[in-house]
């Protein structure tokens, strides 16, 4: 056999020319193969951004939000809810400018309204502290609507509880709603001016409001807890207050069962002297009145009163959430309306001690060490309670209505001198009893209850009528 060459050794010159063709035409197909997977890599879209809601691993769920997760809607929850509105901080803003007048006035609404804070009847002759509405800063505040609210609280019970910032709060309510809506007082006709001692019918009153078949009640509980009041005046008696902070004051608490949404407001009693009793003993005082006594200051005393108002409620829901039938159950609505500092200039009785005008600016007045400490109070104690209610599905949603900082700026607002009827009649005075504690109405709280107006809506529509307890951040 001669030598042959290895096929695998072979050039492709000396191929002939048709199959030379065809090797090149093989190569480029194979060579465009990888091309064309890597165009197609390329050119495939990229995945679409997540959300800021996705953007983090999910937390990990508990025995109680998995067990709900898990669980098929009931009753009213057989609905499906759109996603809840963004939480607004209406307590960060300033007071503007407003053509809109009040909804009602001092003769509309006269009959609601206590003399002492009917600053129109009274005679106080400027109107400019009536125009001026709340802007938050990152959000739209709108105004009260009446037939919203009783549509929202239909065969419901609203309670206001505390002291006479509550009451003024209460009447301003009243007021704007049967400025569309006809009231009817069902209880606590006659009395005094709802203040002190001997007033009792004035300081239980109770509107309904037959269209709606609403009610809406004010309970006099100038401590939230149970307590014994100084005599009024200058009147023989307990020179001091003494509350006990581990009891409830059963006047308002006994009617729990049948609040739906109860309303807390307190603070200006805890200025008083007061010795404050719990467990039986003495755990402090404030002005002590009784000798050998350390003093303690008030603002324990304060907390620990919030906190057990707010324990029963939360308490007394949980247990009629074990008692009653599933579906049937009615959740409940508690708010905290935080401390509303006074505006006192100078002497009380001066005739310029809140003589003001107009509202301060936000750069001019902020909060006040007292009033802070009282409102940081108040929004702490409501957010406890909230997680407690959630803890115990006790159907109560827990609100914070933060007003204390645009209280701050409203000097203006208060009856001052017109407490009393046309006190400058006769000429001027050198001194002159003021009122710059509580509110003119109609006035600055007026505002209060459209900010309530949004909290009960967002219960009343679903966010909170689940029992999933909220409360606004301080």
């Amino acid at each position: 056999m001669g030598a042959s060459t290895p096929r695998h050794h072979f050039s492709s010159s000396s191929l002939p020319r048709p199959l030379h063709a065809k090797r090149i035409v093989t190569f480029l197909l194979y060579a465009l193969i990888p091309l064309a997977l890597l165009h197609y890599i390329i050119s495939l879209p990229s995945p679409p951004p997540q959300s800021a809601t996705t953007s983090s691993p999910s937390p990990p769920q508990g025995p109680e939000v998995a067990a709900a997760s898990e669980k098929p809607s009931t009753g009213a929850k057989k609905r499906t809810r759109a996603a809840a509105a963004p939480r607004c901080d209406y307590s960060d803003g300033a007071w503007v400018r407003s053509s809109a007048p009040p909804l009602y006035n001092g003769t509309s609404c006269g009959g609601t309204i206590k003399a002492g804070q009917n600053c129109e009847a009274h005679g106080r002759p400027d109107t400019g502290y009536l125009r001026w509405r709340w802007r938050p800063r990152g959000c739209a505040l709108p105004q009260f609507d009446p037939a919203e609210f009783l549509r929202l609280v239909r065969g419901r019970h609203v309670a206001f509880v505390g002291d006479s910032l509550a009451r003024n709060q209460c009447e301003s309510l009243v007021c704007l709603l049967s400025s569309a809506f006809p009231a009817q007082l069902i209880r606590g006709a006659g009395g005094g001016d709802g203040d002190g001692d001997g007033d009792e019918l004035r300081k239980f009153r109770r509107w309904a409001f037959p269209s709606h078949d609403a009610t809406v009640s004010v309970f006099w509980s100038p401590f939230l807890v149970n307590g014994t009041e100084k005599a009024k005046g200058g009147a023989a008696g307990l020179d001091h207050n003494r509350l006990y902070l581990d009891q409830a004051d059963e006047r308002w608490a006994a009617e729990l069962d049948g609040i739906d949404v109860v309303v807390l407001s307190a603070g200006h009693w805890f200025l008083h002297p007061a010795m404050f009793y719990d467990g039986g003993g003495v755990v402090g005082c404030h002005h002590c009145p009784e000798p050998n006594r350390t003093e303690t200051g008030f603002f324990g005393a304060f907390r620990l009163a919030v906190r057990g108002a707010l324990r029963e409620v939360v308490l007394r829901g949980a247990r009629a959430q074990q008692q009653q039938e599933e579906g049937r159950r009615r959740p409940k609505l508690a708010v905290v309306t935080t401390f509303s500092p006074a505006h006192f200039e100078g002497e009380w009785d001066s005739p310029a001690a809140c003589a003001r005008t107009e509202p301060y600016a936000p750069e001019e007045r902020g909060v006040e060490y007292m009033d802070g400490e009282m409102l940081r109070a108040e929004a702490e104690e409501a957010a406890a309670a909230a997680a407690d209610a959630r803890a115990r599905g006790a159907g109560v949603t827990v609100e914070a209505l933060e007003v204390t900082r645009m209280a701050a700026l409203r000097a203006d607002g208060h009856p001052g001198a017109y407490m009393h009827p046309f006190p400058f009649a006769g000429g001027a005075r050198d001194r002159v009893p003021n009122d710059c504690v509580h509110w003119c109405l109609p006035g600055p709280i007026d505002t209060w209850n459209e900010i309530l107006l949004q909290v009960v809506k967002r219960w009343a529509d679903g966010d909170g009528a689940d029992a999933d307890a909220e409360t606004s951040s301080p």
